[in-house]
């Protein structure tokens, strides 16, 4: 169960950098994270924690509930 919600939070993040025309690169800069972290967690092989979530969603200006949508 933990793993579909990983990858459907990932999954989301991914549109929504995308959306906001973010390289993994660019978006872990904005974030203080490392880009292969970033990447990972869109994959669905790591887990987020609240701080990163949070920092993203103000990064590509989308309300963090967004990407539970699906979840």
């Amino acid at each position: 169960m933990q793993l579909q919600h990983q990858k459907i939070i990932g999954e989301a993040i991914r549109l929504h950098r995308k959306n906001g025309n973010f390289m993994q690169g660019k978006l872990g800069e904005s974030v203080n994270s490392n880009p292969k972290y970033i990447g990972e967690i869109e994959c669905g092989k790591k887990i987020i924690s609240i701080e990163v979530l949070l920092r993203i969603a103000e990064a590509v200006k989308t309300p963090v509930r967004d990407f539970f949508n699906d979840a």
